[in-house]
């Protein structure tokens, strides 16, 4: 299961607004990590194609512990004044990442279990 563990929203200089995440899944298996590494590269065409997105994904195949993060940067006139709405645009990347991830779960699951 996907946790949120850090979001920060920031104002930059360049006329946007970047958002930081750092997205945590603490039971993920070495077979799947390798899977969901190579999907979630695909993330950046799930996304608008103005907004500019990096990522980082690292693995502790000890604790099994999964660590994404990831890095957004939203043009301002995709920004609204107000600010309910300007939360939902903001955050909204960081919750279609999650269902994404969810997603991709799911394929690996019906795949692995297709095996037995």
């Amino acid at each position: 299961m996907l946790k949120t563990n850090n979001i920060q929203i920031e104002k930059i200089k360049l006329a946007g607004t970047n958002i930081s995440a750092i997205l945590e899944d603490p039971e993920v298996q070495p077979e799947k990590y390798y899977f969901l590494k190579d999907r979630l590269t695909t993330y950046k065409f799930y996304i608008n194609s103005e907004y500019s997105i990096k990522s980082e994904i690292n693995y502790d195949e000890s604790s099994k512990l999964l660590s994404i993060g990831i890095d957004i940067i939203i043009p301002d006139h995709y920004i609204p004044d107000d600010t309910k709405k300007a939360n939902e645009i903001l955050m909204d990347p960081i919750n279609m990442f999650q269902i994404f991830y969810d997603a991709q779960n799911k394929i690996y699951d019906r795949k692995h279990l297709k095996k037995y």
